[in-house]
């Protein structure tokens, strides 16, 4: 019969035990939210690369068809379409690349889940802008309009921005951008680009609709693109209507519970934030697929492999 005394060193062995598995799996956690914050950071920068540098072409690629194209006249001036798409598309990989490394500040501190879901969600709408506008199953025209009618909606937002803070924002643009001449708005009449681009759409004989903000040369919204857009897999979608509704309120019953619970522990792990941030691993993986194909070359394939490798792995044993 086993005494006592042995049931006793038994149970505290047991509970030791226990102690050490809990602190390891701990640090396994640690280790592995820390490696996928390095990729996404890893992932960022290529995107800032990707935003700030010339693009390798291939010869019979889209882009190099995109750059044969007329020049567009707007105004005074003719700018090349090919620098449109670009600078287009450039805008929101660039925040795609700023919100990426704020969702791998987000996963370290592991204190927001709602910040990282929300996060998660622009990481894919930035993605899905940045894919749209150099999309290369349509025309250069078809390109060119949806290029156009983001400008035109960008340039509308710095108009209502305007109007609504007055006229101390003239003097925060002259502070920011200091090159004197951007001829794609900040230091521009927005009001006059945008009447420039409705000419030009009126001669090229392209219908504009008036929008509930800004002028429209082709329908475009972040519904319709997760919807229709070429190498979908169909996660486009979950990732912004269903997985990052909850950025919006729709609260899925278990995650209303860990909402309700990170108050007191004031914590939300990795895992969850991985869990309901599939737009943070669905935009980059479109924007990267389609940005291979249009420009005939591959970009960051060891970098995504690595952070799609992480971003899926939670733990679990093969």
């Amino acid at each position: 019969m086993t005494g006592e005394g042995d049931a006793s060193k038994y149970d505290e062995a047991w509970a030791r035990e226990m102690v050490l598995q809990i602190h390891r799996g701990r640090q396994e956690a640690h280790q592995r939210r820390d490696a996928l914050a390095a990729a996404v950071d890893e992932i960022a920068d290529g995107f800032t690369k990707l935003g700030l540098e010339p693009w390798a072409m291939g010869g019979k690629s889209p882009a190099r068809e995109d750059v044969k194209a007329p020049d567009v006249l707007l105004g005074d001036r003719a700018e090349p379409a090919a620098k449109i798409l670009r600078y287009e598309s450039e805008v929101n990989i660039l925040s795609a690349a700023d919100q990426l490394r704020g969702f791998a500040v987000l996963l370290r501190a592991e204190a927001s889940l709602m910040g990282a879901v929300s996060v998660a969600r622009g990481i894919f709408e930035a993605c899905l802008w940045a894919t749209a506008v150099i999309d290369p199953t349509i025309t250069t025209d078809e390109r060119l309009k949806r290029a156009l009618t983001r400008r035109l909606a960008r340039l509308s937002a710095g108009i209502r921005l305007t109007e609504m803070l007055g006229d101390g924002v003239a003097d925060a643009n002259h502070v920011i951008d200091n090159n004197g001449d951007d001829e794609h708005g900040s230091n521009r009449d927005p009001a006059k680009d945008i009447a420039d681009i409705l000419i030009y759409a009126k001669d090229r004989g392209w219908p504009v609709k008036k929008g509930r903000r800004a002028s429209e040369i082709t329908p475009l919204s972040i519904d319709w693109l997760s919807e229709n857009l070429e190498r979908r897999i169909g996660i486009e979608g979950y990732a912004w209507t269903s997985g990052s509704s909850m950025a919006h309120g729709e609260h899925a019953a278990d995650t209303a519970s860990w909402v309700e619970l990170s108050q007191t522990l004031g914590t939300a792990p990795a895992w969850l934030i991985q869990l309901w941030s599939t737009g943070a691993w669905a935009g980059p993986r479109l924007f990267l697929t389609t940005h291979a194909t249009y420009t005939g070359r591959t970009s960051l394939r060891p970098e995504y492999s690595r952070f799609e490798k992480l971003f899926w792995d939670r733990g679990r044993k093969s």
